[in-house]
């Protein structure tokens, strides 16, 4: 059986994104015996790295659509596999299942994401219009006008497809709110990497020095600059450590080493779970630090841009201290500081959490396998 994968903007420097690509590839291939896959991808490393086929990025990273269809058809069924790209980029993915669909290629939708806020770059007015519009009262019947396009065609393209796993409940209520009430939940691929970590995080014992993982997002970024630098001082002076943990190799590298923070040489998700592994803690407002820290036994405190990091804290009965627009950088120092003296019932509450996110992840794994077995007769 051939599989295509994408959906998302994989090889584009994002640990998040490939980290989600190496646990739905795991998962098939423990799951179809002899499946071949297929990535579209910017990074021609993924071939050797995770033993897959690669092609273009189709609709990513300055790349267009055309030979996907040709693509889609040599396979038997196309994945558009995780990520929040329901709100983040749902043109592209939404053009890519439609133009596999008109191939006769069944489609799927596995592990992604909603936000509750759209990506402002295609969701709002920008520059002379926006002034224009604002000016004329019509700023906001332009944004409900984009709004009410994407809901057309959510409600158009994926009632098509032959299963729809979104990661957690929260998002499959947006996406009901947005056009779609028929998805079911799964959970992030990315817990799928646990299983190579040592899973309990670092020892409060160890004799070394408390260590702060940390990563911030160029995306959407840190209104208050000054207040993270604060923390980073308070942090330092406690006599902890502070390690950049960047997500984007290259830009948020070069913001976390502006800040005076030494970032770690790896560009993986194995090198990310490592590093988190020697930390009490980190903060981020990267959503998959979390969850490759969690992976790894670590605690992590999240800064949200969107609704996604409070979705995923949620799991553990906690929230972010604020976002990047807004956050009260003197109590999130206290939080962190807190946390790195004691982790309090972290473990348990770690372990009772992804109990329940493999039974969700597992359900649905079996529901995608037989629906895909399907595919393959006929």
């Amino acid at each position: 059986m051939r599989i295509l994968l994408g959906g998302i903007p994989l090889g584009c420097d994002n640990i998040g994104d490939e980290a989600i690509l190496a646990g739905v590839v795991r998962m098939l291939k423990a799951s179809i015996p002899c499946v071949e896959l297929t990535v579209a991808t910017d990074d021609p490393a993924t071939a050797a790295l995770l033993g897959v086929g690669v092609v273009p990025p189709f609709g990513f990273r300055d790349t267009d659509l055309n030979g996907f269809a040709a693509e889609a058809s040599r396979h038997d069924a196309y994945i558009w596999c995780g990520a929040t790209g329901l709100s983040d980029y749902p043109h592209t993915a939404l053009s890519l299942l439609e133009i596999a669909q008109g191939e006769g290629v069944p489609t799927f939708i596995w592990g992604v994401g909603m936000d509750d806020e759209l990506n402002p770059v295609f969701f709002k007015a920008h520059g002379k219009l926006r002034f224009a519009l604002k000016a004329l009262g019509l700023a906001g019947w332009y944004e409900r006008r984009l709004r009410g396009r994407l809901k057309r065609r959510i409600a158009r393209i994926l009632p098509r497809c032959r299963g729809v796993w979104l990661r957690d409940p929260q998002s499959a209520a947006m996406l009901a709110a947005t056009g779609f009430p028929g998805a079911a939940v799964a959970a992030d691929s990315a817990i799928l990497l646990a299983a190579e970590t040592v899973g309990s995080g670092k020892s409060g014992d160890s004799g070394t020095p408390a260590t702060l993982g940390l990563c911030i997002s160029t995306q959407r970024q840190i209104a208050d600059l000054d207040g993270l630098r604060g923390l980073i001082v308070a942090v330092r002076d406690s006599s902890a450590r502070v390690l950049g943990i960047p997500m984007n190799p290259k830009t948020d590298r070069t913001l976390l080493e502006s800040l005076g923070v030494e970032c770690i040489a790896g560009t993986t998700p194995e090198a990310v779970m490592e590093a988190a592994a020697e930390c009490d803690v980190v903060l981020s407002s990267r959503l998959h630090l979390l969850i490759l820290a969690a992976n790894a036994g670590t605690p992590g405190i999240g800064i949200a841009r969107g609704s996604k990091l409070a979705n995923w804290l949620s799991n553990f009965g906690e929230d972010v201290v604020g976002s990047v627009y807004d956050c009260d950088w003197g109590k999130t120092a206290e939080r962190v500081l807190a946390a790195l003296g004691h982790r309090g019932d972290w473990n348990a509450r770690r372990d009772a959490a992804y109990r329940r996110l493999n039974e969700r992840l597992e359900k649905a794994r079996g529901e995608l396998v037989a629906k895909l077995k399907e595919c393959q007769h006929g």
